[in-house]
């Protein structure tokens, strides 16, 4: 820069004498033209000079741009900087804590290890038992199969035993069931015999102190056409009805004939009652009234077949014959029969014909 800066001074010297000339020289075009030359090669390295200088001012604006932004850089490092030492400030109580907690975690795994000695002794006494046990396990299947061995000979004996049992249990059952169909048969036969010289009568009305058998007489005087005078044992209301004074249908009244001979007369009038509210029947056990109402169906039909049929307690005879196609599937109701019923009473639904003391119609 300097040489440059010689030469330029010695140029403007050169041209100022070009220009004003010396005394002692002359100046020529020669003088000139050198001059110019020298002038043109000055302005070129001048140019060529200030190429460069505007280089150096982009370069220099290139590292204003790149200074800014690292001072931008820089002051983004401060933040997270800072933003780091704040961590490593929080790190540090975590890192405590951790310190803490390692101290507790060792102070455990003390605890663990001792722990796991006492159960590593424990564990030696479980297997001591076990060895005790194994051998006391293979004296018990010893005494078990001895026992299997004696219980099995006592089985085949029992079973035998009970095989003796049970077919006397059954021979028992069966002469008692057949025992209480005969009893049940024989208190069947003692009810209807005791209630042979009763008579049911239904629809009278009933009011307050009235004299049932007064009103038994009356009704047959009046409706039976029955006049000569009556005995009766005992006449008496029974079940459920309308009390006095009250409308539905009344209670019924049984009335005790002293003389059978009474009674079969004001049953062979009650046909003096068709078409009348009232009604006459003799009185029976539940199971045989139970019975009869069953063969009611059967005996309408077979009196429109016109065939001749009677109905003898439970036992419908069909033109002097036993209908042998009735089958009861009444229960017994009364509690006597209901006290003798047998196990097998519900498989057996075809009642048994009871020895009756009603003699034979056609006899």
């Amino acid at each position: 820069m300097e040489e440059e800066n010689v030469n330029t001074s010695q140029m403007l010297n050169t041209s100022r004498d070009v220009l004003y000339g010396q005394p002692e020289q002359s100046v020529t075009l020669d003088n000139v033209y050198q001059l110019m030359l020298g002038i043109n090669e000055r302005l070129t390295t001048i140019e060529k000079g200030m190429s460069q200088v505007n280089q150096m001012n982009r370069t220099l604006t290139n590292l204003v741009t790149k200074f800014t932004e690292i001072n931008s850089k820089v002051a983004e490092a401060e933040g997270q900087i800072k933003n780091f030492k704040s961590r490593c400030d929080s790190n540090d109580g975590k890192m405590s804590q951790i310190k803490h907690d390692h101290t507790e975690l060792n102070k455990e795994v003390k605890n663990l290890k001792k722990i796991q000695t006492d159960a590593n002794n424990n564990l030696q006494g479980i297997s001591d038992f076990m060895d005790d046990f194994k051998v006391n396990h293979e004296n018990n299947v010893k005494d078990v199969k001895s026992a299997k061995s004696s219980i099995s000979k006592v089985a085949n004996d029992l079973a035998d035993n009970t095989l003796e049992l049970r077919n006397e249990i059954k021979a028992v059952v069966k002469n008692a069931k057949q025992e209480n169909e005969i009893l049940q048969s024989t208190v069947i036969d003692l009810q209807c015999r005791s209630m042979k010289n009763n008579l049911v009568f239904t629809g009278l009305t009933e009011t307050e102190g009235e004299n049932t058998e007064e009103v038994i007489r009356t009704f047959i005087q009046q409706f039976l056409h029955i006049t000569h005078r009556i005995e009766f044992g005992n006449v008496h209301r029974f079940g459920y009805g309308a009390k006095p004074g009250r409308r539905g249908r009344p209670r019924p009244i049984v009335a005790r004939f002293l003389y059978y001979k009474d009674l079969a007369r004001s049953l062979s009038n009650t046909y003096r009652l068709k078409g009348k509210p009232f009604g006459v029947n003799q009185q029976f056990p539940e199971i045989i009234e139970q019975a009869r109402k069953s063969l009611y169906p059967v005996m309408k039909q077979k009196r429109i077949e016109g065939h001749t049929v009677k109905l003898v307690r439970d036992i419908l005879y069909v033109d002097g014959e036993m209908y042998n196609d009735q089958i009861s599937d009444i229960e017994p109701t009364d509690s006597l029969a209901s006290q003798m019923r047998t196990p097998d009473h519900h498989q057996n639904r075809k009642r048994r014909r009871r020895i009756s003391s009603t003699p034979n119609p056609d006899s």
